[in-house]
């Protein structure tokens, strides 16, 4: 990465720059939460220069059954969905 000179991976489509913000102790594990200081894609997955979540086909690990997940369908628009109840 230009930024940490960070290495990054061949192929990716997705590649994520983070910088170290704070280290967690946990009981069995460590957590570690970055604050993203860069973002590469390639080409094929963005429309009109931004990231295009379809196309990019993202997916997620779930612990500790260590099984990948496909991301699915749009649900809602953040911080509109529950404006209607927020007026109730």
């Amino acid at each position: 990465g230009e930024s940490t000179g960070a290495p990054m991976i061949d192929n990716c489509p997705l590649c994520l720059e983070c910088r170290l913000a704070q280290r967690v102790e946990l009981p069995g594990d460590v957590l570690y939460i970055g604050e993203i200081v860069g973002a590469y894609a390639e080409q094929r997955c963005l429309r009109r220069g931004r990231i295009d979540v379809q196309k990019l086909r993202p997916f997620v690990l779930t612990m500790p059954d260590n099984t990948y997940w496909a991301l699915g369908e749009s649900v809602a628009k953040a911080w509109k969905v529950g404006r209607k109840l927020k007026l109730r």
